[in-house]
């Protein structure tokens, strides 16, 4: 009995399934895995709905999180977008249902009963599952790169360094750049729960970022290079906003803040292009060290022959996006434009499914007329992906949808604001540092959603998963906060 009790509870355990879960997701953006993650998909799927079910009967703590009764509310509201495009592609658009509920009542849940240092723990751990894989995957990654491999799998995904950017093992150079700016951050966090100080680093940590960064350079990701930019802004802001309500020395705090970040980001962009250049004579450096050298012969001025053993010339290799695509768009526009070309048709509860040509031809619940054969050439191409969040978010669910998520994402912005400017709370505390850290960590997220779709209506998705996962944990240290120091 008592086996089968512990059985039930690690089956219950929303910890690990969102660690499964995590692993599941990762391999999924890995085009060289060969499908190997299909089956424990469809596993973690009907446990995700198991579970679901349980809480909902049991002890219900997807209905102690702040502000679910919103969140509740939108799968409402994609319920009704749903049954208004009844019956095209009801089973896709039930599968997205029950993942957007599994975000929101699973990886956004956390059981408020459990201890601060369990939780702790179990997120550590969760981190440092992510931090070895994603690791073994940039390094091998940048092995390709540095034997300068390239290969398309049998599905057409391009590998290794080809198109002069590194995809590496990863579906696109985005991801592999996203993966290892996550990767990053969950160092600092670790770092904090490991350590106490999201500053105190192991050698595997720092090994680890320089793998990511290496990666970052040779992907040339302008999605991640957005998000960090995001980092920087969002932690300006939330210093300076600190430094005004302290009315001490408010200009030459902010203004020292701001040269400080301006500083940090400057380093950095010049670090890349260091680095960019001499990681181009890497490949080169390589191939001539393992192929043999060739004889040639040479004849001195008095006719002598003498074979000399001669290495080709070293070749650099260019890393840089193509030019045709400099932009950061990256021909996104169009695919923009034929998205809203979509919520035009269906404005209040939207389409349900981006996907329109998912049976091969424009599915019943749209109108063709509309749209010019650009559009209908970019929704077919897509297939689904719009590259753009809050655009998905349109498409799919309609204005109404879009509200419903908008007044969630303000009420916890607010709760944030209300909590930091708070004057019990000194950002000279490394707890809340590392809250701030990984507070602009989650909204730099948003800012590279603008060219990517991962937060929401994008399932099996890794980004996706830690965000509605650390936005929970991010509650409930505040809400832990904010009683301790009203008991003091």
């Amino acid at each position: 009995m008592n086996s089968i009790s512990k059985i039930w509870s690690t089956l219950m355990d929303r910890q690990l399934y969102r660690t499964v879960n995590l692993i599941i997701f990762i391999f999924y953006f890995v085009s060289s895995d060969y499908g190997i993650d299909y089956l424990p998909y469809i596993v973690s799927f009907f446990w995700g709905i198991f579970i679901l079910i349980w809480d909902f009967f049991t002890e219900r703590v997807m209905f102690k999180q702040p502000y679910w009764y919103i969140l509740f509310a939108f799968c409402i509201s994609y319920l009704i977008s749903i049954l208004t495009n009844f019956p095209t592609n009801l089973v896709p658009n039930g599968m997205n249902l029950v993942y957007l509920a599994i975000q929101v009542f699973i990886f956004y849940a956390v059981d408020p009963k459990v201890p601060s240092e369990k939780r702790d723990r179990q997120f550590q751990r969760m981190n440092d599952v992510y931090i070895v894989l994603t690791f073994v995957l940039a390094l091998i990654s940048i092995g390709l790169f540095v034997f300068n491999i390239s290969y398309v799998t049998p599905e057409g995904q391009r590998q290794g360094f080809i198109e002069n950017r590194l995809f590496g093992l990863f579906t696109s150079p985005n991801i592999g750049g996203m993966f290892g700016y996550l990767s990053c951050l969950m160092m600092l966090a670790n770092n904090y729960f490991k350590r106490g100080s999201w500053k105190k680093f192991q050698w595997f940590y720092i090994f680890n970022g320089v793998v990511q960064y290496l990666y970052f350079v040779l992907a040339r990701s302008r999605g991640t290079r957005l998000a960090i930019i995001g980092l920087l802004v969002f932690l300006f802001i939330m210093y300076a906003l600190k430094i005004f309500h302290s009315k001490e020395k408010r200009i030459q705090k902010t203004l020292l803040t701001f040269f400080v970040i301006m500083g940090a980001y400057a380093s950095f962009d010049a670090m890349n292009e260091v680095s960019k250049v001499g990681l181009s004579y890497v490949p080169g450096v390589v191939n001539n060290l393992i192929t043999p050298a060739t004889e040639k012969v040479v004849i001195d001025d008095l006719g002598n022959e003498t074979t000399v053993q001669v290495n080709e010339p070293i070749k650099k290799v260019v890393i840089e996006n193509s030019a045709e695509n400099l932009e950061v768009s990256a021909g996104r526009f169009t695919i923009w434009e034929a998205g809203l070309q979509l919520v035009k048709q269906r404005p209040l509860f939207g389409v349900a499914d981006s996907y329109v040509y998912r049976s091969g031809e424009l599915s019943a619940n749209i109108d063709e007329a509309p749209l010019s054969e650009m559009n209908k050439r970019e929704l077919r191409r897509i297939k689904g992906n719009l590259h753009n969040t809050y655009l998905a978010v349109l498409v799919k669910s309609g204005v109404v949808g879009f509200l419903i998520l908008l007044y969630f994402v303000f009420l916890i912005l607010k709760d944030n604001y209300k909590f930091l400017m708070d004057k019990r709370i000194s950002f000279n505390n490394e707890s809340i540092q590392i809250y701030v850290i990984m507070l602009a960590f989650l909204l730099s997220l948003f800012v590279n959603e603008l060219v990517e779709n991962h937060l929401v209506f994008n399932n099996r998705d890794v980004m996706g998963l830690v965000f509605w996962s650390y936005l929970g944990f991010l509650n409930h240290f505040r809400l832990e906060t904010m009683k301790k120091l009203e008991l003091q």
